[in-house]
């Protein structure tokens, strides 16, 4: 299957990206009522909905790349720019992991190797994630400078 053009695999995966992100609204929505009983509230507020906010951010930036490649146009300055912002909150979402992680050890005394696991774990992936994109970025950026001056040339 192409990955490109209106039948493309970039049309079905930004389908499956808008149906998240309207799936995730209502669990944002949700999850305090789920968490107001537990002294974990703060938590939620403070580290949750942040995450859970920027993920959404980051799911909306994929949709507007998919869109792009169902118009064939893959390589022009908005999807670089689309590319760095996407890369600019993952390391967002990576300080954010780091920050809960210290906030559990430090503050509310967690110790459970599982979490402190997850959450370094959680906090890599995004900082290896928003490398990766910025790299992506950067050859988005040159491929759309050699096709703007070859497109000058012809």
């Amino acid at each position: 299957m192409q990955i490109t053009g209106k039948n493309g695999l970039g049309k079905i995966l930004r389908i499956v990206l808008i149906v998240g992100f309207f799936l995730s609204i209502p669990m944002i929505i949700v999850s305090p009522m789920l968490l107001h009983h537990t002294r974990n509230s703060i938590y939620s507020a403070f580290i949750i909905y942040p995450n859970g906010l920027l993920m959404l951010g980051i799911i909306y930036e994929f949709i507007k790349l998919f869109k792009s490649l169902e118009d064939n146009k893959p390589f022009t300055s908005k999807n670089v720019k689309i590319l760095k912002n996407t890369s600019i909150i993952s390391l967002a979402m990576s300080i954010l992991w780091i920050l809960d992680l210290l906030f559990m050890l430090i503050i509310m005394k967690n110790t459970y190797v599982n979490y402190i696991i997850v959450m370094s774990f959680l906090s890599l992936l995004f900082f290896g994630v928003a490398i990766a994109l910025y790299i992506l970025a950067q050859l988005f950026n040159q491929a759309t400078q050699y096709k703007e001056e070859n497109d000058l040339t012809i």
